[in-house]
């Protein structure tokens, strides 16, 4: 393997610094930042590019810090912008939105600096309340190396909201290799699900007040809506990510959309029904589309005035366990879609434009995957007004992002 000295243009998604070598191709070197001149070690060697690891930071960016989290020197790969200061997170995640934009959207980057805006951003530190963990030889919890199989104990964890801490410290683990651990910050509840298979796994040490197993829930009020969430249903990752994320939904959407007065309103990959339950009167018909069970089962209760003040109207809210893919669509006055990483694609893409819904709020975690979506909803007759970034994941280059759609030349409301 061979080393050279590069200094890094930018960040791009997925976190990595990118320099060229001297040969010309590009080079992706995690832990670096933007600005740096850096001794790298090629471990990749591809015809049109090279990935490579930090040997010596040769000349450091003003920007880097020692990392918050003592795991981080001992290797834990869970928060991999810790040697970046948090104050540049937001920025430098709005140039990922800006590049992906340009590169993957094909908009051109004055229309790009038009159409991006600033949102929130969580806590830097004890805000997480759904955390997935590695299950240690010992039984204790902790994550992964970076870029290993490598497994490191990670208690206290930086970001991890204090009613998790005291599971992690407590825990002891065997015959499961993972765990979902998930607490309510409103309500402190809290629950643990093992991953094993057979059902053979077994936690000692818990607080009395933990549940356990794949029937525990949680409630966390959103918004002052009350949600129900078992352990085996997506939610956001934090209180605070899901009150911004449905605080900016919101705003993309608009009071008119909301209100019904344009007609039904999809909430596509609905999940346990945030969106539909905290932004929708109780009398305006949704139709909620998702494929995982527990999640459906939550969000039956959680919209469970909804669809029964709706259902002698003729046009009744309702709940349909179906991938998005396979859905039927019908007609529509809003899309709110919220896919997972690998975005819509499009044959889900078709689905949502075949409601013919005067406006679509896309939710993205991923600035890539958000942007060829977006590219397929501007191809399909969608105009884009609007792209929001939120910093939900400190410390990782996670990046959430709320776009608004709408067909012609329709305003934001």
């Amino acid at each position: 393997m061979s080393n050279e000295d590069v200094t890094i243009e930018r960040i791009v998604a997925g976190g990595d610094g990118m320099a060229r070598l001297s040969d010309g191709r590009v080079v992706f070197v995690g832990g670096t930042i933007t600005g740096e001149r850096v001794r790298v070690e090629i471990t990749t060697n591809k015809k049109d590019f090279a990935r490579g690891t930090a040997l010596e930071i040769l000349d450091a960016s003003p920007h880097r810090v020692a990392a918050p989290c003592k795991f981080v020197a001992a290797g834990c790969g869970g928060c991999s912008w810790q040697h970046l200061a948090a104050t540049e997170h937001m920025s430098t995640k709005v140039a990922i939105v800006h590049e992906a934009l340009r590169r993957t959207a094909k908009i051109s980057e004055a229309d790009v600096l038009g159409l991006v805006k600033t949102g929130g951003s969580v806590s830097s530190q004890a805000s997480r309340t759904t955390l997935r963990m590695a299950v240690l030889p010992n039984g204790r919890l902790g994550f992964r190396r970076g870029l290993s199989n490598e497994l490191i104990e990670t208690s206290p964890c930086l970001v991890a909201h204090d009613l998790l801490n005291e599971m992690i410290a407590a825990a002891k683990v065997k015959n499961s290799t993972e765990v979902t651990l998930r607490c309510g910050a409103s309500t402190n509840e809290r629950g643990v699900w093992l991953h094993d298979e057979h059902g053979r796994g077994q936690v000692t040490g818990l607080p009395s007040d933990v549940g356990v197993g794949i029937e525990s829930l949680v409630h966390e009020f959103v918004n002052s809506v009350k949600l129900r969430v078992m352990m085996t249903s997506f939610f956001q990752s934090s209180l605070e990510a899901a009150e911004l994320l449905v605080d900016a939904v919101r705003l993309a959407a608009g009071e008119r959309a909301l209100s019904g007065v344009d007609g039904r309103v999809i909430d596509a990959y609905g999940g346990v029904g945030l969106f539909a339950a905290t932004l929708l009167s109780p009398d305006v018909p949704v139709t909620l589309v998702e494929a995982n069970e527990s999640s459906c089962r939550d969000a039956a209760v959680n919209l469970a005035q909804h669809i029964s003040q709706t259902r002698d109207t003729g046009s009744p809210s309702e709940i349909i366990r179906n991938n998005v893919e396979q859905w039927n669509p019908i007609t529509a006055g809003l899309v709110i879609a919220d896919p997972a990483r690998t975005g819509l694609g499009p044959l889900a893409v078709s689905r949502l434009v075949a409601t013919n819904a005067p406006r679509i709020v896309l939710v993205s975690c991923d600035a890539v995957a958000g942007a060829r979506d977006l590219r397929l909803l501007i191809d399909a007759g969608y105009e884009l007004s609007q792209v929001t970034v939120l910093d939900l994941f400190p410390h990782t280059p996670h990046i959430e992002t709320v776009s608004v759609l709408q067909r012609g030349t329709q305003t934001a409301s």
